[in-house]
């Protein structure tokens, strides 16, 4: 019944579909089940449109299966009862037909037929689909998630864990659609989509359009739902379910542009953004059209066979073709990039926005896109010299196109492999150069506005090749010429005509020439004095005119070529077409040449007659010049073209390009170098020892210049390192001894820093290959290849790996691809490539492919580039008749499978060819060799004398040494350029040009990108030497002979009568000792005063004289230690000084009155910087010396200087310095727009020596007298009073100051400027505050501010301020925050002024670091540290003084909760092992300079806090005052404060011995508590994070351990405890609840408690929270995150305890935890832990919302509420809570609309404004607030919320403007690297900012120097992968003597692992708690 039921059916469709349609094909094709399927055709019918498509699909990543359902609105065009449509490998569980109700038409189950040799389905509706009528097909259907590359396919990554994760993506082109759904897939049924998708929480989803919404359903699953698509062909429809990362940006135009990649590569997506927003921007300007949908985003899939897919809104990319590193990536992958981007951003247009009506106009979408890559990143990208390629575009598409297989760019093809081989080298290469030729026919203009046109008309629609040439002949219309710029023509002009060269032409007959017929001109020309007699003919290959086949080979071809040519007289390009066979022109005068199709731009070769090509050789000889470089390298081109074809000998073309050796430009260099490798290539293979041997030779002494003077590194133009990059590949292939030694140098230093150190990138796959020859290189490589998380790394290896010469090893690499574990499946097309190019591997890849072929062919679909080229690839190097048999054989036995691909033809036909190329030219090229090397005795002649030895010498060595095989060379061009698909093979690893955007493999990782390369790419004389210029950018594997085995030629042999030549033994052993001599001079020469013994260096040798270093003039120089001799001391300093502000210069004169305390013959001191210009002592002029390195100068005398006073006179000159240290200038800009400039000093540590000779060290305190010269716009400033001011010449004026105090040198300061000030006297000192002249008004608060400290320490110290006046200035441009010099104390602005609508914050910032210096004026000034070591001395009693005096003197500002942060911030330092003691050992100004850091400040003022506490009854003050007064106006170590405290102390404690152990021991103490009843065991060890480097440590503190218990919380119950062992008991009264060690946390230690002494803690904390002071509270939660790092508690007991937090409202506890879970989610966001991220957020939610719901947006005037509500705002703002951004938005439109007088709390700007800096308008209105604003703190927030945005191209401009100070401040820098890399946006931007500008960065900033710290930390502080170490240590090991060993680098790396180690140890939990 069922079967009847059916046949009826089908009866009755096929009347219906007759009835309506009689022109259906009804044919006898029968479906699956055995019924008639009713459609017989390839492609569907016409009579049923899709209109919209709503799609659900499902993919489940651990079955691999999906499901899914569409419903298809359809529009029937005519009455039928079958809907036919595509599927393929799907499993169709249910189809039905809707009406335009939605109702169902028949209640039955409507069956489903299927025809899979045409991929169709038919579904038969009961009732007729009535024409004109609205249905809808509705369809369920699954399948496997498919295992190759197209459709809905699965991919794999794995993590540098190990783990393998999954994911699914598609890809549609050309017909692949109907393997993910039903579809009508075919380009012109245009539809709308809608599509969701199912996912599970882990993942993502994407498609064309962006996300609408999200919804959560059954199973823990969500559906993402996306926007309506626009109107487009199913190929471009787009889906992916993956756990990807991404980085954004957004258009001028608003269009949201984002990179995706795995999340351990997301650092490498930034290059691509950048780009993708660019060249989209260029676009929609060139096209004047708006790129339509409101995103696009590129990704880049793991698994991908092609190079990129235009997928509209959704571009799919190989990791290769869109991920960039710059430490591994090389120029050429750069380039690849770049272009790959432009052409799939091209595509957005030309495919997507209009699409070709079917595949056999491809070239309408893929040749336009070639064709626009060029245009677009020349325009945007002009360095990349992109036009330096598109010779070889051209020069690959004539190779294809010069075989008898060649096609029409507009071909038949109808099945899908048909289909898939157009996308081929002539849609893509060839038709990117006849857009080309028509661009210059038409005018650029004209060109423009023709595609302008094409595009506007056929938007949305589809268009055929007569649609473009109607586009661009089209005349305006009325409309059109109203409308605008798109209408170009002349309202006059013909149709269909063009003017050129005075001839009108017919466009559409004259373009129909170069798309309908195949092949390419060839424009003969032939000169009788002013006549020229040119002809056209097919250009073929292998076929010459007398051959039988040439007339019908000929017969028929005809093209319009519109030529170009100059002459010798001309002075422009003159035009003409010819459209006929042949055609005379007339010269207006005699010539000496004529060169035709100028610069290259016609697609057309051209042969001169004899005379011609004389002429041209002649030029090239002379004046090379004459001819643009495009024009030299099309002649190489043409004349070896012509060689091939036969119509050209060999040496005629040789000799051509003998001038190479005068060329400068590298394009024509590389394309002649490239032809002769490609004949050594070839010739090699045939064992033809003799040519084999002398081509090689000569290639090496012809060029051994150009490759002698190249680098190993990646300086110079992209153009240098292309040339770099293939010339030393080739002189490695060659086996040219430098380059092999270098390379094999390389490699050994690469594998001892296990692979950690960078190699210069454009050589680093030439080094590989050499380190690739033994097993152990080998081995390496592929375990290498195996970790490698960059697939660009990763094809330099694997191309190395296949260089090997053990056929063994290619073997297994072969096996290794064909199993797609370890080499993916994707690279196995170029694997087998790289192989067959090997000698070695020549026929085992052909043997590999025989015998794996139908394995083959279902990995790679039959027609896919990937087959075609492992077909290519495989045969492109045979050349003798036996090989072709045996390829024909092979093909034949296959003929079923590939009787439809052209590619066996072409493969074929290259052989055949090579063949051709032997016969003809293989004597030639022995003769001619052995005439250019007349052999001199020592066997090189051809070159002067000199040049002969060195050639003698350098192949004597070659040929003698046993050599390793070599890399293959990357500039062989190959003369395979036929075919882009097998070139397209070179890309992944060795050099493929763009195939199709299915384009897979790129340019090998050095290769330029040389698309052309095709399918016989592989060809051409090696592929017809085709490309010769493909060596611009291809190279290819091959080996030279040299590294064949014991049959080669280059045995070692000694020619009779050769020169005798020292081995390379010899050689390399004299070089070793001669290293080792030297090595054991310089070791002497460095160490002076030095005895080496067996131990080492161990003490003075009397005997040996002291080795002195080498001054500037070349003569001793005096001393020999960094530290200055004690033997003089400076007693008083004249200083005169004249700074220049004009020209940025000053002159001074220093008189210095010293003393002399030991008899000496030298006076050494410090100059920096300077040019003295005379000397003098005691009043006798003498000759100074100086050591730059030191900065020292010195005076010898020529006897001993007795004790006694002498007085030396300097006058010298120097620049204003260009950093910030010094006497350097500053620069600001009033208010009405005017620069004004000053200058300033900053001498600390070791900067006076910048400004005047002088003993530069802290001990050499001597008295100052300053007089300064300046303009009488100017005021003066120095540390003392002026005394008076003298009228000079030329309205000058001197100023004359005080004498000083007596004081160190780094305290004196002066400055010229343009200030004001307000002043007050307080205690008989007078206060100053100045400061530019309009922000005057804003001292007053630091004027009070400082009068008010001034009194307090007065007091305090019971020693009165001893100078008479105090400047407080503030200074535009300042580094520091600020200095405290001697009675001109200097400050950064924001640190000193006070606006208006300053918060209380700003305000108690101003206060502390005004506190901070005036306590210097005693600690520091009137005692300084005698040495560096104890700057703590100076730094962190400041640091003391500055909490306890504003404690005391302003108790509103809450400064005790800011010191307790500190505190905690800076036992996070002190705990790492690259710590270091507060007292320890510098010598190197880099070591100075790195003591400015928290140990010093922090810690010391810490350890000074917890002494205080410890002692009683006032003793610490009287301690000090005693100190004070003791050592005044002298210098001190640390004992000296210590004995000073312990003569006042009344405690039973050695306050020395107590704090030696915290002063001379780096870190501190972890106190483990464990209580049992009333006994308390305490032990103590060094907390101690990342310990794996450690040594071992047994450090013992003396702690005053503090603690309480549960009866008593008051200071008053505070007991002490002293522990000085490892472990001690202390005995408790009775029992109590809990104990609490570190009362309010004064002590400098951290606690942990037993499992019950938490619990007690925890309970008590939940019970009543107030038990426990704030402070000690705070303490807790710090604590315990540190014993977390540690280890020793789990998360889970961190959770346990911060659970309380919910009822948390003091301000300490809560910034606290908040910043420690901030930390957390931050790492865990930045390495895209994306789901632990969210749920870590939540939990911050879920335990401050509340808290963060109450906080106000009113002004506020408690600074613990401010501090508290910024802290939470900011947070609740950064994680996007709606009621923080909708105030904080609210807030700040009504700033801007109030014209910012509407005032924002001042504690909430930066929140506000952070929120505001997330869109465009908001950062334009903060930008210019920056710069307008004249008030510092508004200005500081305000960059702060500048630098916080997400947009990738803001962040790039403010990092490069905040460097280069053009429009922020560069002080400002590290706090801009700071808030960028806290962001997840920008912190990879930030790094490879701060590792492409190190040596800019170390110019503006001292080596060691806080800036300096705080860079590198910010920068790397949230890095916690491998890859990020590694990347770290690579960067910080290559910078050497420019900072690899300071001790912020080890703690940068410290943090790092540190990281790891967490994330590592806690993400489980986290996983399960959170």
């Amino acid at each position: 019944m069922h079967l009847l039921f059916l046949t009826m059916l089908f009866l009755e469709s096929h009347f219906c579909v007759q009835s309506s349609e009689s022109n259906s094909p009804v044919g006898n094709n029968m479906a699956t089940n055995g019924l008639s399927f009713p459609w017989s055709k390839m492609r569907l019918p016409n009579y049923i449109v899709p209109v919209h498509y709503h799609l659900l699909i499902h993919p489940n990543l651990t079955t691999l299966k999906f499901n899914g359902s569409v419903k298809i609105e359809i529009d029937v065009k005519n009455n039928t009862n079958w809907v036919v449509l595509h599927s393929k490998n799907l499993k169709i569980f249910t189809a039905t037909v809707l009406d335009e109700h939605e109702a169902h038409l028949s209640d039955k189950v409507l069956s489903v037929l299927e025809y899979p040799p045409h991929e169709q389905i038919a579904i038969f509706s009961p009732k007729i689909l009535t024409s004109g009528e609205k249905y809808f097909l509705y369809l369920e259907f699954g399948a496997p998630l498919s295992d190759g590359f197209y459709g809905f396919y699965k991919s794999t990554y794995r993590t540098k864990a190990g783990e393998t994760r999954v994911l699914a993506s598609t890809h549609f082109e050309p017909t692949s659609a109907r393997m993910a759904l039903p579809c009508f897939d075919e380009p012109t049924f245009k539809a709308n989509y809608t599509v969701r998708i199912r996912r599970g929480p882990s993942h993502i989803a994407l498609s064309n359009m962006p996300l609408e919404q999200t919804v959560e359903i059954d199973n823990g699953l969500f559906e993402d739902q996306f926007e309506v698509s626009v109107k487009m062909s199913s190929y471009l429809l787009a889906f992916i379910v993956c756990d990807f990362k991404s980085v954004s940006g957004i258009t001028a135009t608003g269009i949201n542009i984002s990179i995706y990649a795995v999340p351990e590569k997301w650092h490498q997506t930034h290059y691509a953004l950048e780009a993708a927003l660019r060249l989209l921007e260029f676009y929609e300007q060139y096209f004047n059209i708006l790129y339509p949908l409101p995103k696009l985003d590129l990704i880049a899939i793991p698994d991908f066979e092609a190079g990129a897919m235009e997928n509209w809104g959704l571009t799919t990319y190989r990791e290769t073709s869109l991920l960039y590193d710059p430490d591994i990536s090389s120029a050429s992958n750069k380039l690849w990039v770049t272009t790959v981007i432009g052409h799939e951003i091209a595509h957005q247009w030309f495919g997507n926005l209009v699409t070709m009506e079917w595949w056999n106009d491809i070239w309408l979408n893929e040749g336009f896109a070639r064709y626009m890559e060029f245009v677009s990143v020349g325009a945007v990208y002009p360095e990349l010299k992109i036009e330096d390629h598109f010779l070889d575009t051209c020069f690959g598409a004539i190779g294809r196109d010069s075989l008898n297989s060649s096609r029409p760019i507009s071909s038949l093809a109808e099945n899908p492999t048909q289909i898939k081989e157009m996308f081929d080298t002539v849609s893509y290469d060839k038709g990117a150069c006849i857009l080309h030729m028509l661009r210059h026919f038409l005018t650029d203009e004209g060109f423009q506005s023709g595609i302008i046109r094409y595009l506007r008309r056929f938007r949305y629609s589809n268009a055929r090749n007569e649609d473009l040439w109607d586009s661009l002949i089209k005349t305006c219309s009325e409309e059109e010429f109203t409308a605008g710029e798109h209408c170009y023509s002349s309202t006059q002009a013909t149709k269909n005509a063009y003017r050129f060269a005075g001839e009108h032409v017919d466009l559409k007959k004259m373009m129909y020439t170069w798309t309908l017929q195949k092949g390419i001109p060839l424009v003969t020309v032939k000169r009788q004095k002013r006549k020229l007699y040119i002809g056209q003919e097919r250009f073929l290959k292998i076929v010459l005119p007398d051959d039988p086949s040439w007339h019908s080979l000929q017969d028929g071809y005809l093209w319009h070529i519109p030529l170009t040519y100059k002459t010798s007289h001309s002075d422009h390009e003159i035009k003409h077409i010819l459209h006929t066979k042949s055609d005379v022109l007339t010269l207006d005068e005699d010539v000496d040449w004529v060169k035709l199709n100028t610069d290259m731009n016609g697609y057309y070769m051209v042969h001169y007659d004899e005379e011609g090509w004389n002429a041209l050789t002649e030029l090239l000889r002379v004046n090379h010049t004459a001819l643009s470089f495009k024009d030299r390298a099309s002649l190489i081109h043409n004349a070896f073209q012509l060689v091939t074809a036969g119509r050209l000998s060999l040496d005629r073309a040789l000799d051509l390009i003998s001038y190479l050796k005068s060329e400068a430009h590298n394009v024509p260099l590389l394309q002649g170098l490239g032809y002769l490798q490609s004949f050594y290539k070839l010739i090699e293979k045939r064992n033809l020892a003799d040519v084999t041997h002398n081509l090689k030779t000569y290639i090496l002494q012809y060029f051994r210049d150009v490759i002698d003077k190249q680098s190993w590194s990646d300086d110079g133009t992209v153009s240098d390192r292309r040339l770099r990059e293939e010339v030393l590949s080739l002189a490695c292939d060659f086996g040219y001894p430098p380059c092999l030694e270098k390379a094999k140098q390389l490699y050994d230093i690469w594998v001892e820093s296990n692979g950690t150190i960078s190699l210069p990138t454009d050589v680093s796959e030439t080094v590989y290959m050499i380190g690739a020859q033994d097993d152990s290189g080998w081995a390496y490589l592929l375990e290498k290849y195996g970790v490698s998380m960059c697939e660009t790394e990763k094809s330099k290896f694997l191309s190395a790996l296949a260089s090997s010469k053990d056929s063994e090893k290619l073997l297994r690499l072969l096996q290794l691809g064909m199993n797609g574990t370890v080499i993916k499946t994707q690279n196995l097309p170029s694997l087998i490539y790289m192989v067959a190019r090997n000698p070695m591997g020549h026929f085992l890849a052909w043997d590999f492919v025989k015998k794996h072929w139908n394995e083959l062919v279902e990995k790679f679909p039959l027609g896919s580039f990937g087959i075609r080229s492992i077909i290519v690839g495989t045969v492109t190097q045979f050349s003798s008749t036996e090989e072709l048999r045996e390829v024909e054989t092979f093909f034949k036995s296959i003929t079923e499978q590939v009787s439809q691909l052209r590619v066996t033809q072409v493969a074929t036909e290259n052989v055949e060819k090579n063949i051709v190329w032997l016969r003809r030219n293989l004597e030639t090229m022995r003769t001619w060799l052995q005439q250019r090397l007349n052999y001199t005795q020592c066997g090189m002649g051809y070159l002067t004398k000199n040049e002969t030895k060195r050639a003698n010498a350098a192949y004597q060595e070659y040929i003698s040494a046993e050599r390793a095989p070599l890399p293959r060379n990357m500039i062989e061009n190959s003369m395979f350029e036929e075919e882009p698909d097998v070139v397209d093979l070179a890309k992944e690893s060795t050099s493929y040009p763009i195939d199709s955007d299915d384009v897979v493999y790129e340019p090998r990782t050095s290769r330029l990108l040389v698309r052309g390369l095709g399918e016989n790419d592989l060809d051409e004389d090696e592929e017809d030497y085709e490309s010769s210029a493909r060596l611009l950018g291809m190279s290819f594997m091959n080996r030279s002979s040299n590294q064949r085995s014991a049959a080669s030629s280059y045995t070692r042999h000694q020619p009779p009568g050769s020169c005798s030549m020292p081995s390379a033994k010899t050689t390399v052993v004299g070089v070793l000792l001669l290293v080792v001599v030297v090595s054991i001079f310089m070791v002497i020469y460095f160490v002076p005063g030095c005895t080496f013994t067996r131990t080492g260096c161990q003490k003075t040798n009397s005997t040996m004289e002291t080795i002195y270093p080498i001054s500037t003039s070349k003569e001793l120089f005096p001393w020999t230690e960094l530290r200055l001799p004690s033997s003089v001391h400076p007693v008083h300093y004249d200083i005169s000084l004249y700074p220049d502000l004009e020209h940025m210069t000053f002159q001074g004169s220093v008189s210095i009155k010293v003393e002399v305390l030991h008899e000496t013959k030298i006076i050494v001191l410090h100059s920096s910087d300077m040019n003295i210009t005379k000397a003098t002592f005691q009043g006798k002029v003498v000759h100074v010396l100086e050591y730059k390195p030191w900065q020292q100068i010195a005076i010898k005398f020529p006897e001993d200087l007795k004790k006694g006073p002498y007085v030396l006179n300097i006058d010298y000159t120097a620049n204003f310095s260009n950093s910030y240290d010094g006497f350097y200038n500053s620069s600001y800009v009033d208010t009405n727009g005017t620069k004004r400039v000053l200058a300033a000093t900053q001498f600390e540590p070791l900067a006076a020596r910048k400004a005047f000779p002088c003993f530069d060290e802290p001990a050499f305190k001597s008295t100052f007298l300053i007089k300064i010269t300046r303009e009488s716009k100017y005021i003066s400033l120095s540390n003392m009073p002026k005394v008076n001011t003298t009228d000079l010449k030329n309205g000058l004026q001197e100023d004359k100051f005080k004498e000083s105090d007596k004081m160190s040198t780094y305290l004196v300061a002066f400055i010229v400027a343009e200030f004001s000030s307000y002043s007050k006297n307080v205690s008989n000192t007078t206060v100053s505050v100045y400061a530019v002249p309009h922000k005057k008004e804003q001292v007053h608060y630091a004027l009070d501010t400082a009068a008010t400290l001034l009194e307090f320490y007065n007091k305090f110290f019971e020693i009165d301020y001893p100078l008479s006046k105090l400047d407080l200035v503030a200074i535009p441009d300042f580094l520091a925050g600020a200095m405290e010099n001697w009675g001109l104390i200097t400050f950064r602005e924001t640190t000193l002024l006070v606006g208006n609508n300053s918060s209380p914050i700003d305000k108690q910032l101003v206060t502390s670091v005004i506190a901070h210096e005036l306590a210097h004026q005693w600690f520091g000034n009137l005692v300084t540290m005698r040495w560096w070591n104890d700057l703590w001395l100076n730094e962190g009693f400041a640091t003391y003084m500055q909490y306890m005096s504003i404690e005391n003197v302003f108790p509103h500002l809450d400064i005790g909760t800011e010191f307790l942060n500190v505190r905690f911030k800076a036992l996070a330092k002190d705990a790492l092992n690259s710590s270091h003691p507060v007292s320890t050992v510098v010598s190197t100004p880099e070591q100075v300079e790195e003591m400015f850091d928290s140990v010093s400040y922090e810690k010391g003022a810490s350890i000074l806090l917890m002494l205080n506490s410890t002692l009683t009854n006032g003793e610490f003050r009287k301690g000090v005052i005693e100190y004070l007064l003791k050592y005044n106006r002298s210098n001190t170590e640390s004992e000296d404060l210590w004995n000073s405290l312990s003569q006042v102390s009344k405690q039973n404690v050695s306050v020395s011995e107590m704090m030696n152990t915290w002063t001379v021991h780096k870190g501190f103490p972890l106190i483990t508590v464990k209580r049992n009843g009333t006994q308390v065991t305490l032990s103590q060890e060094h907390f101690l994070l990342n310990a794996e480097n450690s040594t071992d440590d047994s450090s013992l503190w003396h702690i005053p351990l503090t603690y309480v218990n549960d009866s008593c919380v008051l200071s008053s119950c505070k007991q002490v405890f002293h522990l000085k062992d490892k472990t001690a008991i202390l005995k408790l009264p009775g029992k109590v609840k809990w104990l609490k060690f570190n009362f309010r946390s004064d002590g400098f230690y951290i606690v942990h408690y037993d499992k019950e002494g938490w619990k007690d803690l925890i309970d008590a904390l939940n019970e009543d929270m107030t038990v426990l002071p704030c402070e000690d509270r705070a303490a807790l939660i710090n604590n315990i995150f540190a014993l977390s790092r540690l280890g020793r508690v789990s998360f889970s007991q961190v959770l346990n305890l911060t659970n309380y937090i919910k009822k948390e409202t003091e301000t300490a506890p809560v910034i606290e935890a908040l910043f420690q879970l901030d930390q957390i989610y931050r790492l865990l966001d930045k390495r895209s832990e994306l789901n632990l991220a969210s749920r870590m957020a939540q939990y911050i939610d879920d335990h401050f919302g509340s808290l963060m719901e109450s906080q106000s947006w009113e002004p506020e005037t408690s600074v613990s509420k401010m501090t508290l509500r910024s802290a939470l705002l900011e947070m609740a703002c950064s994680l996007n809570r709606p009621n923080c951004t909708t105030q904080a938005k609210h807030l700040f439109d009504q700033w801007i609309l109030s014209n910012m007088t509407s005032p924002i709390p001042s504690d909430l700007m930066r929140t506000v404004f952070k929120v505001a800096a997330q869109t465009d308008d908001g950062w334009n209105v903060l930008l210019n607030t920056y710069t307008q604003s004249i008030y510092d703190t508004e200005k500081h927030k305000t960059l702060e919320a500048l630098a916080s945005t997400q947009d990738v191209r803001k962040i790039i401009w403010i990092l490069k403007n905040s460097l280069d100070g053009s429009e922020i401040q560069t002080q400002d820098f590290p706090l801009v690297i700071h808030t960028i890399s806290r962001n997840f946006a920008g912190y990879l931007y930030a790094w490879d900012f701060v590792k492409e500008n190190w040596e800019k960065i170390t110019q503006k900033f001292p080596l060691g120097s806080f800036p300096i710290q705080s860079i590198i930390m910010s920068a790397t502080s949230q890095f916690s992968t491998k890859t990020h170490l590694m990347e770290a240590q690579n960067f910080f090991s290559s910078l050497g003597a420019k900072g690899s060993q300071m001790r912020i680098v080890q703690e940068a790396t410290e943090t790092i692992k540190q990281n790891m180690r967490w994330m590592e140890d806690n993400l489980k939990t986290l996983q399960h708690c959170l």
